[in-house]
């Protein structure tokens, strides 16, 4: 990976992102995805399932039913963290996210353990009792698409060296000041 060069680091991000969907112990897999909440920022770390460097795009999965959801349909405005620490590599993008309906083809090759995770309550809701999971509604499977807008990515190297690359400058990328 040549980080040298605004061309080379954008390459390495990609590559790292691309490492997440391929290895599930790469920490690309597993994102912070920020979004707007009633009451501010809000965020979570998720399963990095897919990248589609052509459209500039990643892809989450969630359950339709969680707040996460509700605050993407409300303001798709997002953000996406990634920190590698073996490469000292940040990543910070923005995007313009959106729900789409989960694959049903995806969703009956989970594990039904993992399918209870998108039914029953509502991520959130406050627990009563001996409330156990409930079954899983592939209708609650969906996933979050972000198209990143922005990538701001910072080498913790000696010396520090950061860039910026834009959607709308075509990802030419400028150095800035780290």
């Amino acid at each position: 990976m040549n980080d040298q060069t605004l061309h080379g680091l954008l390459e390495t991000v990609w590559q790292h992102l691309a490492r997440g969907i391929a290895d599930r112990h790469h920490p690309a897999r597993h994102p912070t995805l920020a979004t707007l909440g009633p009451e501010g920022p809000e965020l979570r770390t998720l399963v990095l399932r897919r990248i589609d460097r052509a459209a500039c795009l990643l892809e989450l999965h969630t359950d339709a039913a969680s707040p996460k959801a509700a605050q993407i349909t409300a303001d798709p405005r997002a953000a996406l963290h990634v920190w590698l620490p073996k490469a000292r590599l940040q990543i910070r993008a923005r995007t313009m996210a959106r729900l789409a309906p989960g694959d049903p083809a995806i969703f009956a090759t989970l594990p039904p353990e993992a399918q209870t995770n998108y039914g029953g309550l509502a991520p959130g809701t406050p627990l009563s009792g001996d409330t156990g999971p409930g079954t899983g509604d592939p209708a609650r499977f969906t996933r979050i698409l972000c198209h990143l807008t922005d990538i701001d990515a910072l080498l913790l190297t000696d010396p520090h060296r950061r860039a910026r690359y834009r959607a709308d400058s075509d990802w030419q990328g400028q150095w800035i000041a780290p």
